[in-house]
């Protein structure tokens, strides 16, 4: 398995970040792996671990919000297509499948209302 954020842009140029295996600290701070220099985002706001084909999701503050499909968590294990929210900023999942002979398979897609604009 592995795992992007897909970071949904308005003007259709989405950014992906791959997410390596093991602990991934997303926040402010410029130690963090995937870093979002935005106030409302915390120093190390949350981080994914991605082990044993799961990947889980987890919060670092209580006092700013993990979104996980529009549910505030504390730990929640992610699907593909499933929405993350980090203070203003969305992702979409994308979890790609390795089969036994190599090739790959993304499953996420952008919804309709996103291809509409």
């Amino acid at each position: 398995m592995q795992l992007a954020l897909i970071m949904q842009t308005g003007d259709q140029s989405d950014r992906t970040f791959p997410i390596a295996r093991g602990r991934t600290v997303i926040g402010r701070d410029g130690r963090c792996d995937l870093r979002l220099p935005l106030p409302t985002i915390s120093a190390q706001h949350c981080e994914i671990s991605l082990e044993n084909q799961r990947a889980v999701l987890m919060s670092h503050d209580t006092a700013c919000e993990t979104l996980l499909n529009g549910q505030p968590i504390e730990a929640a294990e992610l699907s593909d297509a499933d929405e993350v929210c980090i203070g203003p900023v969305t992702f979409r999942v994308a979890i790609t499948q390795v089969s036994e002979d190599g090739s790959t398979r993304m499953t996420v897609q952008r919804s309709d209302d996103d291809q509409t604009h």
